[in-house]
Parts: structure tokens; C-alpha cells; sequence
């Protein structure tokens, strides 16, 4: 309201005084999510972050630079998945240049299929906006996004790596471009034995993992050409085959496989005059996943044979006008339709959905006010309005920020609490809420060679008719059986010092979570794999060509079952390498030592992790 009112003032005073506006087209053509980002805690890793991660997983990065909740079913090619702020997995949306690719099945992602390097920008949104993200964000979102820029370039990199647990992999990167066309490829791949030593403590006895080999390789090419002065169009291609052999877990042998493949396209437009800007986009996303089990390693049939195939389309417009310099207002939709083959369907199932945004963002002197509302209509379910509101408001000017946000949000059912035979349940509710944040942002320190920041911020978030499969006789049915409170604070706190030829980087994250149930029955619950504490804190040091890095991380206890709790542990990294001229760019020589402590963990009860097990990288840039 205060928004409209603010707007209403000026469009009067515009008629008043016509004085010519010119928008930068970086700015009117920012992506919707990064335009109403302000009042929103953010973390960005761009590609220099993320370079020492060529050739691993997005999974395998966010494990060791973030604070989350990263939950894998062991190493290497194993599912790994993400939860924020005492959410579920399925309350953390990812999307991939504003499509979202979570699973249409199960509505999680699995971040083992996601490359750390095919991005130019990686950003965790906490408690992300459902009135700017819509379905299935109380956790928050992550966003995969490239930022090519039409100018003359020609970098790239390569890398070779190989890992005691017998893993060897590769990844180019390559990007050409001048001020007409920019193209960019990122090609890797993987192969495994995936083989380490651990301890049985069910059969008491030392185990050697041999039976959980994987490979993985992909491609993501991309492309951005200039058609006029201010039109550009972009496409995007995601080819990606991972097959996993999976590993038997503590206390048992079994002889399971799992091939999983993806194929996604986008394109966009993009034209912009002096005050507005237009973007339309299109998008087809493919994902095939065939599981199988079988009673012995020499058996010819298959006592499970499960295939998934799953095809989404979306189409997205959005247009965006500037009243004054200070003044923006954007209006959108976006058009879906999803199909799923699943063998325990029964059949075929689709959905069809449209959305409708509008948003309104004053941001003038140190103050930004901002304001969306969304409602999402699909086959069977109604998301309502999802209003959101939000403040940020530099105190100091580059010195301290406070912020603010309320949002409404909702998450519907997947395809699996619905379809799913035996136990889906057609008569689910979507899940409802809300969550509050307000957080600041400030430099406590700064001179010419050293500067230190933080960031801290605390957050309530309410979900009802949360969606839980429980026991039902002879099989699990899913059922709105819970009401979900989560609370807590989040920061972090970043050092750089230079002295000459020496630079010391820290960076310390923590999160800190309660999330309390009570189920409709009245009775109140654990929430499972939820870590009340977890920290990441990375120290870099550099002198000149060498590098050393030292990385600790840890997580508190957390229950896997009603009355059972995984022990809490810690586990510390070091890295030392060497950077060296070669020709117009740099050779990279590096040595890790990962869980030098040889600690014995589990992220999922029964999934056995590696302890210390040594890794060696060589990468080429320029």
C-alpha cells in the first residue's frame, strides 16, 4: 500500500515536469528475482569462487562453503539434497535462469546433478519470497543463473582430478565473445570406483565400499547474441547422464542401480527502451531416472524395475517500467505444463498452471521499499494472493543495512504425494503459511588493506498441512499431517587482509534453528535431519604463487528417528597448491587432504562417508 501511494504521487508529478529518463540496460533488464533481492538475505558465488570446484558437484561446493543443510545418501555420485532453516528439502526451490527444475516426482532436487562451474552466478535466497518465487519456498531458494556479457573475451580453463577414493575427473570451461555474440561451454565428466574403508557398527566389523561405482558427465552450452541496439537473445542447453551403481549401507548388502539423465533448453528476449524493459522466455525441461534392484549380484532379472519420465514446459513474460529513476513497476505471468510416466502411477498424469506477478520498488537515498503479489492457479490447486513486503534501509551509508520482509506462502502437492501407488492421497491440501525476516548488514571495518563484514539475521516461519507419509496399515500414505514452527538466526562474518605479495581471506557462516511440530492428532513430533547448530569457517592463506586453505565444518546432532539422534561431528580440509604463469595464463597444481581428522560420520543413518582420503588437482586458465 505504502508502495502505491509512493507511486501514485509521482506518476501525478510526472505530468507536472517531463524530463527525459534512460534506465541502464543492466538494471531495467536485471532478472526479476535480482531486482526485488534487497530486503532478501543473499549469498552470491560467482565463477571465481566456484572455479576450485571444476569438475564436482553444486552438492560437494555448498558442503564445504555454507552453512546449510546438505544431506547425502553418502559420496560421490550419491542424491544429495538441501534444506534451509529447518525446512524440508521440498521447501527449497531451484531454478535454473528463473525455471524452475526441481523434481516433478518427489519436488526436491538432487544437487549431485548439478555442476559447481556451469553457472556464472550462484545465489542462495533465504526464506525466499513466495510472491516472488511461488510454490514451495519456505526454506528459500537457489538460483543458477548466467550473466554473459556481449563484449570482446576469450577465457577458459581445463582441469584433471583424481581422489584416493578412485575418482578421476575432468571439466573445460570455454567462453568466446565480442560485442554481437557470446557463446560459452562447459563440458566434465566423472568416473568412480568410489571405494573407502569404514566401520560396520551393526555386523562389528571394518568394511571395505566396493560395490558403489559411478560415473557422470554433461555438457551445458549457452549462447547470447545483440539483434539490435537493446535486443538480445539467449539460449541455453543442459545435457547431463549420471549412472550409480548404489552402495550397500550399514548393516545390510544390497544390489541396487539408478540412471538418471536430464535434458533442458531455454531461450530468452530481452528489449529495452530509455524507462521499460520486456523479457520473454521458454523453457523444456526432460528427466528420466530408471531404478533397479535384484536379489544377488548374479541374478538376471530384477526384483524392481521403476521408470520415471517426466516433461515440463514454461513460457514467462515480464515487463518492467520505470515512473522515475527511483520509481519501478513490474507485471508478469508465467504458463506451465508438466506430464509424468512413472511406473507407480498407473499412467500418465499432468498438470496445467498459469501465474500472474506484479510488483512495485521505490528505492531512493538509502531507503528501499518493495512490494509483490502473486496467485497461482493450477489443474486442481489455487495458491490465493501471496502478498510480500519488504524494507531495507542503509543507516550508514555502505556501512549498515537494516532489512525486513513478510511474506505468505504455500507449497502443492508433487506428483508422487499425489499419484504414487500404493499410498498417494488426491485429496491433499497445498501446504500454507507464512515466514517473517529481518536481518543487517555491516562493515565493521575498513582501511586501505583490511576490511571485515557481517551479516546476521533472524527468521520465523509457520507451515500448515505440512505433507508427511506415515504408516498406514501395510503401506505409507501421505497425509496434511503436521503444523510446523521454525525459528532461529543465521550470519556470517568475513576478514581480508593484504600486505603486499600476502593475502589471509576468513570467513565464518553459522546457522542456528528450532523447529518444533504438532501433528493434528495433537501430538508433537521430532523434525528429522534438522541440526539445531551447524558452522562453515574457511581460512585462505596466499604469498604470491602459493596457496593454502583450511577449512572446518560443523554439525549438531539431529534426530533421524522419533527418539534416535545421529552424533554430532566435525570435519577439517586442507589444501595447498601452487599457481604458476604459463604462456597468457596460469597453471594450478593442488593437493587436498579431505577429513583429516578421520572423522566417522553419517549425513543419512545406515550411509556409511569416507574417512580421510587424499585428492590432487591440475587446472589450466587463462
Amino acid at each position: 500500500m505504502v508502495v502505491l501511494i509512493v507511486c501514485a504521487i509521482d506518476l501525478r508529478a510526472q505530468f507536472l515536469y517531463d524530463t527525459t529518463l534512460t534506465i541502464p540496460e543492466v538494471t531495467i533488464n536485471a532478472p526479476r528475482p535480482w531486482h526485488f533481492r534487497d530486503d532478501i538475505k543473499t549469498d552470491v558465488f560467482t565463477s571465481e569462487k566456484l572455479q576450485s570446484f571444476e569438475g564436482e558437484s553444486l552438492g560437494r561446493f555448498l558442503i564445504g562453503n555454507t552453512a546449510l543443510n546438505v544431506k547425502t545418501y553418502g559420496t560421490g555420485g550419491a542424491l544429495a539434497s538441501v534444506s534451509l532453516r529447518g525446512s524440508s528439502t521440498s521447501h527449497v526451490q531451484v531454478n535454473w535462469n528463473g525455471f524452475p527444475i526441481n523434481s516433478v516426482t518427489h519436488a526436491s532436487c538432487d544437487f549431485s546433478m548439478i555442476p559447481a562451474t556451469g553457472f556464472d552466478r550462484i545465489s542462495v535466497v533465504y526464506s525466499a519470497p513466495g510472491a516472488l518465487y511461488g510454490s514451495g519456498t519456505f526454506g528459500g531458494a537457489i538460483n543458477l543463473d548466467d550473466n554473459m556479457k556481449l563484449e570482446k573475451t576469450l577465457s577458459g580453463s581445463a582441469s584433471i582430478s583424481y581422489e584416493s577414493l578412485k575418482t578421476l575427473s575432468g571439466n573445460t570451461t570455454t567462453t568466446v565473445g565480442n560485442d554481437k555474440m557470446v557463446w560459452k561451454s562447459n563440458i566434465w565428466g566423472t568416473v568412480s570406483e568410489n571405494e573407502f574403508s569404514y566401520y560396520d557398527y551393526i555386523r562389528q566389523s571394518n568394511r571395505k565400499q566396493t560395490d558403489g561405482s559411478w560415473n557422470n558427465t554433461g555438457t551445458i552450452q549457452q549462447v547470447k547474441f545483440r539483434l539490435f541496439k537493446n535486443s538480445t537473445l539467449e539460449t541455453g542447453l543442459w545435457y547431463q547422464i549420471k549412472n550409480y551403481n548404489i552402495p550397500s549401507r550399514i548393516g545390510s548388502v544390497l544390489f541396487e542401480s539408478q540412471k538418471d539423465s536430464t535434458l533442458k533448453f531455454y531461450t530468452a528476449y530481452k528489449t529495452s527502451a530509455n524507462r521499460w524493459g520486456l523479457q520473454v522466455k521458454a523453457a523444456v525441461f526432460n528427466d528420466y531416472q530408471r531404478y533397479t534392484q535384484k536379489a544377488s549380484a548374479e541374478s538376471s532379472e530384477y526384483s524392481i524395475d521403476s521408470k520415471f519420465f517426466s516433461c515440463q514446459y514454461y513460457g514467462d513474460a515480464n515487463f518492467r517500467y520505470y515512473l522515475r529513476q527511483w520509481i519501478s513497476v513490474d507485471a508478469g505471468f508465467t504458463a506451465s505444463y508438466i506430464t509424468a510416466d512413472v511406473s507407480a502411477y498407473g499412467g500418465t498424469q499432468k498438470e496445467k498452471g498459469i501465474t500472474a506477478f506484479a510488483g512495485a520498488k521505490y528505492e531512493r537515498n538509502e531507503l528501499t521499499v518493495q512490494a509483490g503479489i502473486r496467485n497461482e492457479v493450477y489443474t486442481d490447486y489455487h495458491s490465493g494472493l501471496l502478498p510480500s513486503l519488504g524494507i531495507a534501509w542503509e543507516m550508514i551509508p555502505d556501512k549498515h543495512t537494516l532489512r525486513f520482509n513478510i511474506s505468505k506462502k504455500y507449497r502443492k502437492p508433487s506428483f508422487n504425494d499425489l499419484f504414487w501407488l500404493p499410498g498417494g492421497n488426491p485429496d491433499l491440501k497445498p501446504e500454507s503459511g507464512f515466514s517473517v525476516e529481518a536481518g543487517s548488514a555491516l562493515t565493521l571495518l575498513e582501511k586501505e588493506n583490511v576490511k571485515m563484514t557481517a551479516d546476521i539475521g533472524t527468521y520465523w516461519s509457520q507451515i500448515d498441512n505440512m505433507i508427511v507419509w506415515t504408516p498406514d496399515g501395510a503401506y505409507w500414505t501421505a497425509k496434511n499431517y503436521q503444523r510446523v514452527r521454525s525459528g532461529g538466526m543465521d550470519g556470517n562474518m568475513i576478514f581480508d587482509l593484504i600486505r603486499g605479495r600476502y593475502k589471509y581471506h576468513s570467513s565464518l557462516m553459522v546457522m542456528l534453528n528450532r523447529s518444533a511440530i504438532k501433528t493434528y492428532t495433537g501430538k508433537r513430533e521430532k523434525m528429522l535431519y534438522s541440526p539445531g547448530i551447524i558452522t562453515s569457517w574457511e581460512n585462505r592463506f596466499t604469498a604470491g604463487i602459493i596457496d593454502l586453505k583450511i577449512s572446518h565444518h560443523f554439525t549438531a546432532d539431529r534426530f533421524y528417528e522419533e527418539n534416535s539422534l545421529l552424533k554430532p561431528f566435525q570435519t577439517i580440509d586442507i589444501q595447498t597448491g601452487i599457481r604458476i604463469p604459463v604462456g597468457k595464463g596460469k597453471l594450478g597444481i593442488y593437493a587436498t587432504v579431505n577429513n583429516l581428522t578421520n572423522t566417522t560420520y553419517e549425513l543419512i543413518r545406515l550411509y556409511p562417508m569416507p574417512g580421510r582420503y587424499l585428492s590432487v588437482k591440475i587446472n589450466y586458465s587463462y
